[in-house]
């Protein structure tokens, strides 16, 4: 295993650990089982019969500590995840990279509005839609670390899950990914 790819797949996936604040998982994702084993993935924990559980501080706080791996404090990454945040003007997410970025960036912002844009709204009812601006407005609250969309098993229906960790209370939230007129929303 000593191999220059296997080294270089390794560096790859602590640089994006270490991205995060120290809180946050990166590219790897703990899940737990029913039974109660925990699994550590690069796959949706809805892909394993699994629900997302946060990583230990200590096992994200070594894999951010390794020499191999850059560093970037918490107020540079926000500013850097706001600046690549699309604007309103543009439209909706046509991809599920731009609503990854969408989200970061808006709960950068920690505007409400900017998150709710990417919610799918369709068929809701009234009581419904103010239930989802009270959740979102709770979870707006929060200090949103990393996002990472992982593709449902319906190929080329647009739908998956996006794995939402935040940093106080450490916690990952899965939502359901819509495709709806060629755009792409997030769903509780």
């Amino acid at each position: 295993m000593n191999t220059p790819r296997f080294w270089a797949a390794w560096s790859l996936m602590l640089a994006l650990c270490a991205v995060a604040p120290a809180q946050a998982g990166g590219a790897i994702h703990r899940c737990q089982t029913s039974d109660g084993m925990s699994v550590y993935t690069d796959a949706a924990c809805a892909s394993l019969d699994a629900r997302p559980a946060p990583m230990s501080a200590e096992l994200v706080s070594r894999l951010a500590m390794d020499p191999m791996t850059p560093s970037m404090d918490s107020t540079s990454l926000r500013n850097r995840i706001a600046a690549v945040r699309r604007a309103p003007q543009y439209g909706c997410a046509r991809n599920p990279r731009q609503l990854t970025m969408d989200l970061l960036g808006s709960f950068a912002m920690g505007d409400i509005n900017r998150i709710a844009e990417s919610f799918h709204w369709p068929g809701l009812r009234h009581r419904q839609a103010h239930e989802v601006m009270r959740r979102l407005q709770q979870l707006s609250r929060q200090s949103l670390v990393d996002a990472s969309f992982w593709p449902g098993s319906l190929a080329g229906t647009g739908s998956g899950a996006m794995q939402l960790t935040f940093a106080q209370p450490q916690r990952v939230l899965e939502l359901g990914v819509e495709r709806y007129a060629g755009c792409y929303f997030v769903r509780f």
